[in-house]
């Protein structure tokens, strides 16, 4: 009758690979149990709990991952445009509407196809030149092909309706003059888009 309570706890044979001992009341408690069922004793995490805590682990790492970047990325300094040299004038600016003829304009992008695209691209131009043809491209737009004086080379202006009535009067050989917007050049011939006939 001299027991005490550690001995009654204690399994009086040994234990098997399923099972442990419960660390309160003592009993045996299988290993795949989540609690005990005597005295409701946690005996291990569940998994879905396991996975929350480290799903929210990782969110937090992640925003402390971004907040230490944000804090730490220099901010690029400001794009200022290049001073010119005193002894150099600036390049000279377009006005609203440049006019240009058809020659001019491949030759301006045939001899430096960046410098042409400061003066022309995106801006409004009136060019002016000989039709060569005019056809419809793949997405069934006009284009009036103007000759530069290169047998292979044009100036390709892509009207801005598909089907411009005054395109009617424009006649392969004859002169025309034409308010685009700049495109820049493909392939070395110089693009025009949204063009009207003046």
């Amino acid at each position: 009758m001299g027991m005490n309570t550690a001995s009654v706890r204690r399994a009086p044979y040994p234990l098997g690979g399923n099972h442990k001992q419960c660390a309160k009341c003592g009993k045996l408690v299988s290993r795949d149990a989540f609690v005990c069922r005597r005295c409701g004793k946690k005996q291990r995490m569940r998994p879905r709990t396991m996975l929350l805590v480290l799903s929210g682990c990782l969110v937090a790492a992640m925003f402390a991952v971004a907040s230490a970047s944000a804090l730490l990325t220099v901010p690029n300094p400001p794009d200022v445009a290049p001073a010119w040299p005193k002894t150099a004038a600036a390049p000279p600016m377009p006005k609203a509407s440049a006019q240009v003829t058809a020659p001019e304009l491949w030759a301006a992008y045939a001899r430096n196809a960046a410098q042409a695209d400061r003066l022309y691209r995106d801006r409004s131009v009136v060019v002016n030149g000989i039709v060569r043809s005019v056809e419809r491209d793949y997405e069934g737009s006009m284009v009036a092909r103007l000759s530069t004086g290169d047998a292979f080379e044009t100036v390709n202006a892509k009207l801005a309706t598909r089907d411009d009535p005054t395109m009617v009067g424009v006649i392969k050989g004859r002169p025309v003059s034409l308010l685009c917007v700049g495109r820049g050049a493909l392939m070395g011939a110089p693009q025009l888009g949204g063009c009207f006939v003046r």
